[in-house]
């Protein structure tokens, strides 16, 4: 869910509880940068913001827009992480002027992704680009943690997740709130889930493998007391074991990425009727048509159908030209008599007038 709210006439809010998008549509609780901007220009002269996430991520030069976008606007930015902020989420996150966990909050960052078709040139050249992207990336979390480079990258390519403690020691946040922490979740492959920058879009799912030990969860004792720091640590090794400790947790994480799944899908859909209609013409509906509904194809594959319709209709339009032509070279023909009669009639002419030539009567 995306929404943008004016609470008084110098305070907003921002809720962030969906992927971020390179499409904006209020019907699918999609919003992308450019959708923000309007939206928090709309409400005015703004003097405080709060920002409220829960996000797995999503578009990674999205995410990098809100964030300047937001680092620029004069007013003061609160940023809240109720509980995930994921991948290109941690990026936005960073635009805060005061950033505050929960204490049972998350953040992770990590390197970009993206895939690539072709030559190993291709290969090299994305390989180099997504290299950029997460420098980009690190100048961020060097910029408001005042870490060392080379350790924010380091962090980035073990897929580091952080507690709230943990990101309030390495300062990616500014406060805690909340006594119950989730610690030692820094683990790089088969983490809770995963999510990605995204080098054009890449998505978040839920993984049913975890390591051995690799989610340590500590849990306050009902009877103890506050003021003394004595905790019951609990191993979490798989999901199925998330979901008996913290079942509404898990279930959060399961319901965001079966959500996500199904609007991507009809974005999909609705971006692949759009390039049909595109290529729809005066005497291409049937395999248009065909395309969206009989057999499903994208637009390529139909574009390369009416480009052979096109060229088969050239040649018959070029063979029926050229009929023309020959037909319009040929001399007058005579008229062929049509029946017995006249047939005998022009016999007989033809007859008398080689009699006359040869001088008989």
């Amino acid at each position: 869910m995306w929404k943008i709210t004016a609470k008084s006439n110098s305070d907003a809010e921002i809720l962030l509880y969906d992927e971020i998008s390179e499409y904006e549509s209020e019907d699918w609780g999609l919003m992308n940068a450019k959708g923000l901007i309007n939206k928090v220009k709309a409400l005015g002269n703004i003097q405080n913001i709060t920002l409220r996430i829960n996000c797995v991520g999503g578009d990674v030069f999205e995410a990098q827009a809100m964030y300047s976008y937001l680092k620029s606007h004069p007013a003061n930015i609160t940023v809240r992480v109720d509980g995930l902020a994921a991948s290109a989420a941690s990026v936005v996150a960073m635009a805060g002027n005061k950033v505050i966990m929960s204490a049972g909050a998350l953040m992770m960052i990590h390197n970009p992704a993206g895939g690539v078709w072709g030559e190993a040139e291709d290969m090299r050249d994305t390989a180099e680009i997504l290299d950029k992207i997460r420098d980009t990336i690190a100048n961020v979390y060097v910029a408001k943690t005042g870490l060392d480079r080379e350790k924010v990258i380091s962090m980035m390519n073990d897929e580091t997740w952080l507690t709230a403690n943990e990101a309030h020691n390495l300062k990616f946040c500014d406060e805690v709130e909340g006594s119950v922490a989730v610690t030692a979740m820094a683990v790089k492959g088969g983490t809770i889930f995963k999510s990605g920058f995204g080098f054009a879009r890449i998505d978040g799912f839920l993984s049913e493998k975890l390591p051995k030990n690799a989610v340590k969860i500590d849990i306050p004792s009902a009877t103890e007391d506050k003021s003394k720091e004595v905790k019951t640590e609990m191993d979490i090794k798989n999901v199925i074991e998330l979901e008996k400790v913290y079942p509404d947790f898990a279930g959060e994480i399961r319901n965001t990425a079966d959500e996500a799944g199904y609007k991507r899908g009809v974005q999909a859909e609705r971006e692949r009727l759009k390039a049909l209609d595109g290529l729809n013409a005066p005497g291409r509906e049937a395999i248009i048509a065909k395309a969206k509904y009989g057999e499903p194809k994208d637009a390529r594959d139909v574009a390369i159908e009416l480009l052979q319709a096109d060229r088969t209709q050239a040649q018959l339009n070029a063979l029926h030209q050229d009929a023309e032509t020959v037909n319009g070279a040929l001399p007058p023909q005579r008229d062929i008599p049509s029946d017995k009669a006249d047939e005998e009639a022009a016999m007989n002419a033809v007859a008398n007038e080689i009699s006359r030539m040869r001088g008989y009567r």
